[in-house]
């Protein structure tokens, strides 16, 4: 392998590697996006605290619109803005909801690994295998430049097959990128709640 090509697959990696960070802070959001969910979560939260007697219909919404979905019933959101971190945790649920279940018991934490996935093994070997998709994918979605060299291939003839490889390939990394952050996300969410505490709102809801 000659200087040409080891760098063009060093520049690859590279890129693979922040590609894949890029879509890890996708969820993060734009300011002003932040600054509207700072101001309706104040304005809701501040009306369940002064009104306990608010109509379920209101309360209902106004989770499902701090949650950005109706896919998750309004108490699971409630329990979820109980723990640390309750953004974070929100987002992590509403991401990674396929691989967990709310469990309807008085429990501390009520939140677990759906029981396709509770084994620790489960999970590991989806993750590495999401991974190595993901590797491999981006890889044969840069192809093309990868091997222009060694296929002699002229600049109009890379671009032509790159026009084919890297939404094809691509779309197969970015989806197995996004399936392993799901599965991370949920661990990350489930050990959370060994650090759970109770809001003063939600206390005061319950009893």
């Amino acid at each position: 392998m000659d200087i040409e090509t080891t760098v063009k697959l060093i520049t690859v990696i590279l890129g693979i590697i922040g590609a894949a960070k890029v879509i890890l802070d996708l969820s993060a959001g734009s300011k002003a996006k932040l600054r509207d969910e700072y101001r309706f979560a104040k304005e809701f939260l501040k009306d369940l605290a002064q009104d306990p007697k608010l109509h379920p219909l209101a309360v209902e919404k106004g989770y499902y619109a701090i949650a950005g979905t109706s896919a998750i019933k309004s108490k699971e959101i409630e329990y979820i803005l109980s723990l640390e971190n309750p953004d974070k945790c929100l987002k992590d649920y509403t991401l990674s909801r396929k691989y967990l279940e709310h469990l309807s018991s008085n429990k501390k934490t009520k939140i677990d690994f759906a029981d396709k996935y509770k084994k620790t093994w489960a999970r590991a070997w989806r993750k590495c295998t999401y991974l190595s998709i993901y590797f491999i994918g981006a890889l044969a979605a840069m192809s093309p430049f990868l091997l222009q060299q060694l296929l002699k291939a002229e600049t109009k003839q890379v671009l032509v097959f790159s026009a084919i490889t890297i939404p094809t390939f691509g779309f197969f990394a970015f989806d197995s990128l996004r399936s392993f952050i799901k599965i991370y996300r949920a661990e990350a969410l489930v050990k959370n709640q060994s650090q759970h505490t109770k809001l003063i709102l939600v206390e005061q809801r319950s009893a």
